[in-house]
């Protein structure tokens, strides 16, 4: 096989790994450090930058390097994305699924600790949307992008 086409393959296989890698490990660690995004969105556009370094910056056969890192993520990414609305369960497993943090105004802490909030965050979150204690909210719920939607115990006024 060609140097060139064997560094390319190369470059294919490493940024699939990479990719895997990264969605498995982001999720382990948290949502809340995805800042709006789900996992494969966050992912596409962290690891395009990195592959648009690499043409960039680096030695000589990097462009089509970078070239071939990029169209690797984006057809990894729109698969990926035509796989997860097609499968429930594997959208379970890469984004997975709302997690309730408050019921009735009481903090369920092991789903606190399970995300990685602490009160504080949650009560800036619930404060954010709005209102101001436990005891105005019906559900918190921290959602697949990180973010907490707050479902209220009653209609808040003017709604």
């Amino acid at each position: 096989m060609a140097p060139l086409l064997t560094l390319l393959l190369t470059v294919v296989w490493h940024s699939l790994v990479l990719y895997l890698f990264l969605i498995f490990g982001l999720r382990a660690v948290g949502r809340p450090i995805m800042a709006q995004n789900t996992l494969p969105e966050y992912l596409i556009v962290a690891l395009l930058g990195s592959s648009v370094e690499s043409a960039l910056y680096a030695r000589s056969g990097s462009l089509a390097a970078g070239l071939v890192s990029a169209a690797t993520l984006l057809v990894t990414s729109r698969i990926l994305t035509i796989l997860l609305v097609k499968s429930s369960r594997l959208r379970r497993l890469l984004i997975g699924t709302p997690i309730l943090l408050v019921h009735d105004g009481h903090i369920i802490r092991t789903h606190l600790r399970r995300v990685g909030l602490t009160e504080q965050d949650l009560m800036a979150a619930i404060r954010e949307r709005g209102y101001g204690a436990l005891d105005d909210v019906r559900f918190a719920v921290m959602e697949m992008n990180g973010s907490v939607g707050v479902v209220p115990r009653r209609a808040q006024p003017g709604q």
